[in-house]
């Protein structure tokens, strides 16, 4: 028996020399091993923390950036809502439950809101929400608002997370048994392998699913909030940061496993130079992945679609409406339309657009856009509306149409009080002058003289003409959230150099899209359209008969007498009259009060040009459909 008693075992009588795993295992191995520990309980620190802590995942933003989630439906019956306003002003979901501890599957109002809706109807809804939102705050609202797909996800997350906890703990316990010679080296590094990579893939996802929630579109089933885009509301909060050094710290425990630790028994040491170069190799493989896939995730979910990106707190066209074409020279300001016998403007609008019309003013060779604006580089940037018709279409709109008061606003027969137009309004815009009515008008037809409760739009009146025009523009901020603009001058020129004076490239580059209507009192949809403040409806009956000519902007700062500097820009005007619900409108003002810009100044009728005269207005009209 040799003297060296170390590691000596009596098995059946014999004595056998037996090496331990740890004592063969080198120095370099055995740091691995206790990194792997250390980053081990890191991991099922942080995870648990994210997962006890309500808010660690998404947070409100701050009050004044929210727009309002509800949707217009909600808002005709009273329903206007911020999130914060429902939620409270600091609620914030976490990985498995949200700030008041309801978790995904918690609905504290024993039902979802699509059930209430059934049972209740949206008014009792809009009569009980105030008091119900004063005394609790809507809890965990993904279940409540029946957002399925949403509510999916955040489970997938929610579980992934306790996965690495479990795992996180299990780690430390499997490194610990392997510093301590109890586990082989070969199934060591195989088994250690293979969760290390599983545990990183786990983390991977949950980045994937994290950007995924955050800025896709989420549909619910119910009415007042019918979808949701995470990312237009909350913030991400520290748990997407955690998840981002989950995986890092994962990754990087794989990589020293796979390079540091060895399958064969008394190993030498490996190399630190070679593993430190495949590690950062493997890191750097990850991260592309890591980056790779979160692109593909955002491209998915058009997160990339916006032409420009821009801050979110600075409007990039507020004060672009152009005062000068040269220093100080107030060149767009209205200048007398004729000067000592000659005519001082280039063609104005608005004109008769009757078939077959043609203005005396020669636009040389300038021709109108004559293509949808839809098939151009052009975007609506504005929509507003003129009380009557700024143009002269016989037989449609014209001095023989009628409505609920025929009398001129700025008439000295004019009385306040004899129409609605209030005097708030005539203060606003100098003198609400109406323009031509059309023919549809009949007050034995109740749908023309019933009133209706308007939400969004004011100073409107049922059975009344109005004149509706979409500025569009090859220099607005198209495709972004700046993209409609109020004043309109603000959006039609943001973009600078797009367009130019010299040489003159307005009418190819500005334009505007007209169409009249007469407004009924209407519940069906047989004259509702729901996304006009998009542009022009155009189907087999509107948009079809149109005039298009070069002219001018419009409004009552401008008559027969002092033109507008502003042109020429191309008009598209729909000769015919039609009937459209008030509902329409209400839609389309609440639609514009839910952009990023104020849109209030463009929400009630604004005064109508007078008819221009024939020597103003230009020679080039066409005759095109569509």
């Amino acid at each position: 028996m040799s003297a060296n008693t170390e590691d000596v075992a009596v098995v059946m009588g014999k004595v056998k020399e037996v090496k331990s795993e740890a004592a063969n295992m080198s120095t370099t191995t055995k740091m691995a091993h206790v990194g792997a520990i250390a980053i081990s309980g890191v991991i099922a620190l942080f995870v648990g923390i994210v997962l006890a802590d309500g808010t660690s995942v998404i947070r409100l933003k701050n009050p004044k950036d929210l727009p309002v989630i509800t949707s217009y439906e909600a808002s005709v019956h009273g329903i206007k809502y911020r999130a914060d306003e429902l939620l409270g002003p600091t609620y914030g979901i976490g990985l498995h439950h949200d700030q008041s501890g309801s978790s995904w599957y918690t609905i504290m109002a024993g039902s979802t809101l699509a059930t209430l809706e059934t049972n209740l109807g949206l008014p009792v809804i809009a009569a009980a929400l105030p008091s119900v939102i004063a005394t609790d705050d809507l809890k965990h609202p993904v279940p409540f608002l029946s957002c399925d797909d949403l509510q999916m996800a955040g489970l997938a997350a929610m579980y992934l997370g306790f996965i690495a906890e479990i795992v996180g703990v299990l780690m430390i316990i499997f490194h610990s048994l392997v510093l301590a010679g109890m586990v082989p080296a070969k199934p060591a590094k195989m088994l250690g392998g293979l969760i290390w990579f599983v545990l990183t893939a786990g983390f991977l996802m949950v980045i994937y699913i994290a950007v995924g929630i955050y800025t896709a579109t989420w549909t619910c089933k119910n009415t007042i909030v019918p979808s949701v885009v995470i990312s237009e509301h909350f913030d991400l909060n520290y748990g997407f940061a955690f998840a981002v050094l989950g995986f890092v710290s994962s990754l990087l425990v794989l990589m020293l496993v796979l390079t540091l630790t060895s399958t064969e028994e008394n190993a030498p040491a490996p190399k630190l130079g070679g593993a430190i170069a495949k590690t950062l190799g493997g890191l750097i493989v990850g991260f592309t992945v890591c980056a790779v896939g979160s692109v593909i995730v955002l491209g998915g979910n058009g997160y990339f679609n916006e032409s420009e990106a821009v801050p979110t707190d600075f409007n990039p066209c507020a004060g672009r409406k152009p005062i000068d074409a040269g220093p100080g020279d107030k060149y767009f300001k209205n200048v007398e339309c004729v000067k000592d016998g000659l005519v001082q403007v280039l063609e104005q609008a608005g004109a008769n657009v009757t078939k077959g019309y043609k203005g005396l003013l020669d636009a040389g060779n300038r021709e109108p856009i004559t293509d949808r604006y839809d098939q151009t580089d052009l975007c609506p940037v504005n929509v507003h509306w003129h009380l009557g018709a700024e143009h002269l279409s016989v037989g449609q709109f014209d001095e023989k149409g009628s409505g609920p008061y025929n009398k001129q606003a700025n008439d000295a027969s004019f009385v306040a009080g004899e129409s609605p137009y209030s005097r708030r309004q005539l203060a606003a815009d100098k003198q609400v002058r109406r323009g031509f009515q059309c023919h549809h008008y009949d007050k034995d037809q109740p749908q023309f003289t019933t009133p209706y409760n308007w939400t969004s739009c004011t100073d409107m009146v049922i059975g009344e003409t109005y004149e509706v025009h979409w500025p569009h523009s090859a220099a607005g901020m198209c495709g972004t959230k700046w993209q409609y603009q109020s004043p309109f001058y603000d959006g039609v020129f943001c973009k600078p150099g797009v367009i130019t004076i010299a040489p003159l490239n307005t009418y190819t580059n500005i334009g505007v899209q007209s169409q009249v209507f007469t407004i009924i009192n209407d519940d069906s949809d047989k004259y509702y359209y729901p996304d006009l403040y998009k542009g022009m409806i155009v189907d087999d009956t509107h948009g079809q008969d149109m005039a298009k000519y070069t002219g001018s902007t419009t409004g009552t700062s401008r008559n027969n007498l002092i033109c507008a500097r502003y042109t020429p820009i191309t008009w598209q005007v729909d000769r015919t009259c039609h009937l459209v619900s008030a509902k329409t409108f209400d839609k389309m003002c609440a639609d514009m009060l839910m952009q990023a810009d104020d849109m209030h100044y463009d929400i009630h009728p604004h005064g109508a040009r007078e008819l221009v005269d024939s020597e103003f207005a230009a020679n080039n009209q066409q005759s095109r459909k569509k």
